[in-house]
């Protein structure tokens, strides 16, 4: 169904707007905090192998997320704009998902790469989509920061179901990643075909107007960050948010692992991060409420900024240390996702035009562009340095355990820089709302 925009959506159509992104997690956690040590332990691909694979699929995305924009924005069918795609998505997704998470010992890099840039295009085709279709979906400056902070908020939630799983197994029964991995695939399997079709029923899609798909639209998709100053500051601000996850996320493991003696508590302390962050968003979300979104978010990039250096004092083997640092990092963890997504859906709302045409593939398109090369450009190159040092996966603990300082000062580093840098870019943009700063009435 179809609708004109939303002043306010109800709990149904907000929770099975948000439901996917639930889903969302069991893709993106176990790229970027197992996949390393999967590939690498289980399949036997070699470190710089497996940077590249992913470097490969970050890559596709960054060629294929304004392709999509701009083909989601040109759809016009009777079930709407964004539907088809996501529903066309969904199985190329489950099979990338099937043979990847599956992945047999032995598998070659030429076939794990080929079904690493399929799992990507399925995905892609759901996330670009979902995306722009909550960036439109709201008329109120606020409502956006709540669509966007329940989309979160599922996130958060998914990460104890697709975590506690493997964390119950590491705990219980030493099980190896190979294990953990195929449980989290299982839970994808089912869990992505039953969100979406909740998404499909409940919630409804804005009308609007869908552009006309030109050479001069796609290039658009591409150059859209460059021809808008606010549009390119929240962007860069996302480039750096980006590459400081994907490198800590892609050398998660072996911190904990190796860096500070803590085997079998790797997915326990991603549990305790997400449960922090269920308590901590909503407060940003009212911070921002009383002022405004950008203000807020370099609050939270200043409580990022000192919670950083913490890897660098981190006692060696002591759980409730470490998980003191998962609560400190679960503070500000994904209210930047939420704010900057949020901000994003109002660059829309202005962007549009009087004829009704609203360009929200391509904006959130473009937005991921530049967290997908964000992405690529952290994971390759953090295993590739770590390639280069000498570290392997694979070698005894005692040839591991020497490169604890080098995983420190890379998980201390990494998002210290990208905080700095983001309260800069943040605080050169200018809120195009003067009634942000009041709260919504209602």
């Amino acid at each position: 169904m179809t609708t004109a925009k939303l002043a306010r959506l109800s709990w149904p159509q907000l929770v099975a707007l948000s439901a996917p992104a639930f889903v969302t997690a069991g893709f993106l956690v176990p790229l970027a905090v197992f996949i390393p040590s999967f590939l690498t332990e289980h399949v036997g691909l070699s470190l710089a192998a497996v940077g590249t694979i992913l470097l490969i699929g970050r890559l596709w995305d960054v060629v294929n997320d304004p392709i999509m924009g701009a083909l989601t924005d040109a759809t016009s069918t009777p079930i709407g704009r964004r539907r088809p795609w996501i529903i066309a998505g969904v199985p190329l997704a489950m099979l990338g998902t099937w043979q990847i998470y599956f992945a047999s010992a032995g598998t070659s890099f030429g076939i794990i790469a080929v079904w690493m840039v399929l799992l990507f295009a399925g995905w892609t085709m759901i996330i670009v989509a979902h995306g722009a279709w909550g960036a439109e979906i709201s008329s109120d400056y606020h409502e956006r920061s709540r669509i966007f902070g329940a989309k979160t908020i599922a996130v958060a939630l998914s990460l104890p179901v697709f975590v506690l799983g493997p964390a119950i197994l590491e705990r219980t029964s030493g099980a190896d990643v190979a294990q953990q991995m195929a449980l989290m695939g299982a839970t994808v399997l089912v869990g992505l075909p039953a969100t979406v079709a909740l998404l499909l029923w409940l919630t409804p899609e804005p009308k609007a107007h869908p552009t006309r798909l030109t050479w001069a639209s796609l290039a658009e998709a591409y150059l859209i960050m460059f021809r808008q100053r606010q549009f390119a500051l929240i962007s860069l601000a996302y480039f750096f948010v980006g590459a400081s996850e994907a490198i800590g996320t892609s050398i998660y493991l072996f911190l904990v692992r190796d860096a500070l003696a803590l085997p079998n508590w790797t997915a326990s302390f991603l549990v305790v991060q997400a449960l922090t962050c269920l308590v901590s968003l909503p407060v940003w979300l009212a911070v921002s409420r009383r002022t405004d979104k950008a203000r807020t978010l370099l609050w939270v990039f200043a409580v990022m900024a000192l919670v950083s250096p913490i890897p660098l004092v981190l006692p060696h083997g002591e759980v409730g240390a470490f998980a003191l640092y998962a609560c400190a990092k679960g503070l500000t963890w994904g209210a930047e996702y939420t704010l900057l997504r949020s901000i994003v859906a109002d660059l829309v709302d202005d962007d549009a035009g009087e004829d009704g045409m609203q360009r929200a593939g391509v904006f959130y398109a473009s937005f991921s562009l530049t967290f997908g090369i964000a992405q690529a450009l952290g994971a390759a190159g953090i295993l590739w340095l770590l390639a280069a040092f000498g570290f392997s996966p694979s070698a005894p603990p005692a040839d591991r355990a020497a490169f604890a300082w080098h995983l420190r000062w890379i998980a201390a580093s990494a998002p210290l820089i990208a905080a700095l840098v983001c309260m800069a870019l943040i605080s050169r943009f200018k809120t195009t709302h003067p009634s942000a700063a009041r709260p919504a009435a209602g």
